[in-house]
């Protein structure tokens, strides 16, 4: 398998954040790209799309998940030191698409996984509630690149920056401070991080905010106004509810990405991991996502 020249992508954490420079070049060789995300509900919903639009875009993926809801990088490393002293715990659900074929989920843990394949990515994120602290990268996250490139030195660690959430999520008011305030903090979290290791990032979080602004996003009492976040696997009529006093407030998530968003999300990794891909040519696309949105997904993703 190529691997593309990394060169460009290690001067700066701003390159790395801001380009979404691609990681893997395409090849006519059997073997698939294996990708590990090592991550929680900010990831394992690229298992959604991610495996289709590489298929459109000439790429056998090998798309592995570790998963535990909400895990932030203190829990990993957490649950590492368990699993090295007890092999048995294996805390984290494994979901595996290989070249489109979805396997039986199991049980595992991080080190048996990183060890299990000759990965060439693994993906690594923050709990999104805790991204916009750069104080919680640390120890936890640099404890983590050091495992990963003892068990796995072959792979490239690449970080996802997360999203920020809808202004329906009370945390924003608990934290006192906008979305915006809060994409630029994570924003500001991600690209230190980055440079403290010399990490390329997947800038999910730079394209949802690109996404608002091009749109633009209009939140209205009784809508996510086309945020790509928000409303999960809900009917539109059913994303809101009434509550006694007549007021509207949201019955539905209003952190995660939405329908449209994991498709979104499926574009920018795409865009980010894979050499020589043209988005502008991709024929897939999931039926409730319209043409026109698809369009601007993929000029946004190929854009970063």
């Amino acid at each position: 398998m190529k691997i593309r020249a990394w060169q460009m992508l290690f001067l700066t954490a701003a390159v790395a954040v801001a380009s979404g420079g691609c990681l893997l070049a395409k090849t006519d060789e059997p073997d698939a790209v294996k990708v590990l995300m090592i991550g929680n509900s900010f990831s394992i919903s690229c298992l959604k799309h991610l495996p289709q639009v590489a298929q459109g875009c000439g790429v056998d993926l090998d798309l592995a998940s570790l998963y535990i809801g909400g895990c932030s990088m203190k829990r990993h490393v957490e649950n590492i030191e368990k699993a090295e002293s007890d092999p048995t715990f294996r805390p984290y659900l494994f979901d595996r698409c290989v070249k489109g074929h979805m396997e039986k989920r199991v049980h595992r843990n991080i080190p048996e996984t990183l060890k299990s394949e000759a990965w060439d990515i693994v993906t690594i994120q923050q709990a999104s509630s805790e991204s916009i602290d750069s104080g919680t990268f640390s120890p936890y996250g640099d404890k983590l690149v050091e495992v990963i490139r003892r068990l796995a030195p072959q792979a490239k660690i690449v970080l996802q920056e997360t999203w920020s959430y809808t202004p329906w999520d009370k945390r924003l008011a608990k934290w006192k401070i906008s979305q915006d305030e809060m994409y630029a903090k994570l924003h500001e979290s991600y690209k230190a991080f980055a440079a403290r290791h010399g990490l390329p990032v997947i800038p999910m979080g730079t394209a949802v905010q690109e996404w608002r602004r091009r749109l633009p996003v209009k939140y209205t009492e009784n809508s996510f106004g086309g945020d790509v976040v928000g409303g999960r696997n809900q009917r539109k009529e059913d994303m809101f509810k009434r509550t006694p006093d007549n007021k509207w407030i949201p019955n539905s998530d209003v952190f995660h990405l939405g329908n449209n968003g994991e498709y979104f999300q499926a574009l920018v990794w795409a865009a980010a991991l894979f050499d020589d891909v043209d988005l502008e040519e991709l024929e897939y696309r999931p039926e409730f996502v319209s043409e026109d949105e698809a369009k601007l997904m993929r000029e946004i993703a190929a854009g970063l």
